[in-house]
């Protein structure tokens, strides 16, 4: 007979399996959503060609357990003209690698089923760090929170590299929190292969970590109980030899590659950028290394760094609350989960805060809170703003605060208190929050957000990011639509999705016959991989859409001649 207490691991392993078992359920009816061709083709590119070239702005530890599946399914990279602009884009190779072979819906299962054992990890190290802070209880809190919460749902369901980058980046602020704790030389190895896996998720973990770190170990030094265990020195030379661990990481997720700079960047002294979007001290250091060409560690890694610190420097187009501005907002972020996650799962973690504030505890216990505002606190300077799923290692730490901060509150209350009952009200909320996301996890918006959440967030998948394709072709099916106008967010190939005789907007006209507009495209101007400007399709207020297609695509009749502008 399992003890009392492994009850509540064995019922976070339930609540894990379910779900699982909800986020394989999805597949069936979540379209090929915007940049999985870009993974799945970056991916397979590693696997089988041996190179990184078509989108190095992501390191490969996520292409690679995406496409993983799919190259042992004997997926390999199209033979495609070098001659064909087409053989340089990610997504047409992407979808390349998904249709040819015929068995599109294995190959996309596949490659989402890539990032399910990341979903796994990051509920374990849930599970691990809550209890570590507040005991078992507050262990299986936080799991049902971290596996009920439909954003979390969303990004492990689809194969993108969110999930992979959240639960690797949680995995090392948990390692660094052990190793403050204890700094043996286990805990040193386990801080610096995560720290190291980390970095080969996404980039943004160099943006992350070092800020949540700096702010978990300032938190740690002050609360410190006795001087003894600060140990700087000590701490200072480990610390050295994480960084070094994490290096030998990175350099052999890019299978230790030492090529010259111009191979892998494709740029030579007679094609030489300003690097305008750098500082002006660095430009002539950057232009001498071009024309120089050394060969360097995994240069693949430093060009995926040149990329993203351009996309951030670029001042891309960020839409709130009805606005799109270059640059974005300071606190695009925070409104993001104000209104992507559940309103009980924000209320109980504002609870957890408060409790924490109001009573002196010990520092073990403020150290989640202390990486979640460094990941915020980053996230302010951050004008590349794209959607929740770039902060999405806050969701862990949301949780772990919250499930260790009511536990501490629940150890001082019987069962039939007002506190008790709260928390009981307000984890069934939670559920039936999730539950009522299990249709459309990357929709879902709580109750803050009104009945059109399009006004609010529409970009980054936070939305819109072409999930309600299958919809859309059923609905056109049932109707017997043979030709439909589509402005549709998605990168599917659509000569090949079951879609009738179809056209694309050319302009901001307005066009008779059937049309379907999804929320980016009727926002933004945004579908397929075309652009027009925002407000383009205006026109569409003065007719009553036939039918709400999932929750991104309205589909219209317009019986009227097309007018001139």
């Amino acid at each position: 007979m399992v003890s009392r207490l492994r009850w509540p691991a064995a019922l976070s392993t339930l609540l894990v399996l379910a779900a699982v078992a909800r986020i394989g359920f999805s597949y069936g009816h979540t379209a090929q959503t915007f940049d999985e061709p870009c993974h799945i083709s970056a991916g397979i590119e590693f696997l089988d060609k041996k190179t990184y070239t078509l989108d190095p702005v992501h390191p490969p530890l996520s292409r690679i357990a995406i496409a993983l599946p799919l190259y042992a399914a004997g997926e390999r990279y199209p033979k495609l003209p070098v001659s064909d602009p087409d053989s340089y884009n990610y997504n047409v190779v992407g979808n390349h690698i998904l249709y040819d072979s015929g068995h599109f819906t294995r190959n996309l299962m596949l490659a989402r089923m890539g990032v399910l054992p990341f979903f796994v990890l990051g509920a374990l190290i849930v599970y691990l760090w809550a209890v570590r802070i507040g005991g078992e209880r507050a262990g299986l809190f936080a799991v049902l929170l971290y596996t009920t919460t439909p954003t979390i749902l969303a990004f492990s369901s689809i194969a993108y590299t969110d999930i992979v980058a959240a639960s690797t980046q949680v995995a090392a602020l948990f390692a660094f929190y052990l190793w403050l704790e204890d700094p043996t030389r286990v805990r040193l190895l386990w801080f610096g292969l995560s720290l190291g896996f980390a970095f080969l998720a996404k980039l943004t973990s160099v943006l992350f970590l070092p800020v949540a770190g700096l702010c978990m170990f300032l938190v740690w030094l002050l609360m410190a109980a006795k001087r003894e265990e600060l140990q700087l020195m000590r701490r200072a030379r480990q610390g050295v030899g994480a960084l070094a661990i994490a290096a030998v990481i990175v350099w052999g997720g890019y299978r230790f590659s030492l090529k010259p700079i111009q191979e892998v960047t494709g740029l030579s002294p007679s094609a030489m950028p300003s690097f305008q979007h750098f500082p002006a001290f660095a430009r002539s250091t950057l232009q001498r290394v071009v024309i120089q060409n050394p060969r360097l560690p995994a240069p693949e890694l430093l060009h995926g760094v040149a990329v993203a610190w351009v996309l951030n420097k670029s001042t891309s187009a960020s839409y709130l609350f009805g606005h799109i501005k270059a640059g974005g907002w300071w606190y695009f972020y925070l409104c993001a989960l104000a209104v992507k996650l559940p309103l009980p799962l924000l209320i109980l973690f504002g609870l957890s805060v408060a409790l924490l504030l109001k009573e002196k505890r010990e520092a073990k216990q403020y150290l989640p809170l202390a990486a979640l505002l460094g990941v915020l606190l980053i996230t302010t300077g951050v004008s590349y703003q794209v959607g929740i799923r770039h902060i999405l290692v806050g969701l862990p730490l949301i949780a772990i605060v919250a499930a260790t901060g009511l536990q501490s509150w629940l150890n001082h209350a019987s069962w039939r208190s007002a506190a008790t009952l709260l928390l009981l009200a307000l984890t069934a909320w939670q559920i039936g929050e999730s539950a009522k996301a299990q249709g459309n996890f990357l929709a879902y918006f709580n109750e803050l957000s009104g009945n059109d959440p399009s006004k609010i967030l529409s970009t980054g998948c936070d939305l819109d990011c072409g999930q309600d394709l299958y919809y859309l072709i059923r609905e056109l099916q049932s109707r017997h639509v043979s030709k439909v106008t589509l402005a549709v967010w998605t990168s599917a190939d659509l000569d090949k999705s079951g879609l009738p005789a179809h056209d694309l907007p050319t302009d901001n006209r307005e066009m008779p016959g059937w049309i379907a507009v999804s929320s980016r495209a009727y926002r933004c101007g945004d579908f397929d991989h075309r652009e027009l400007p925002p407000h383009s399709f205006d026109w569409l207020d003065r007719y009553s859409p036939v039918a709400s297609v999932g929750r991104t695509i309205k589909l219209y009749y317009i019986n009227a001649s097309p007018r001139q502008n």
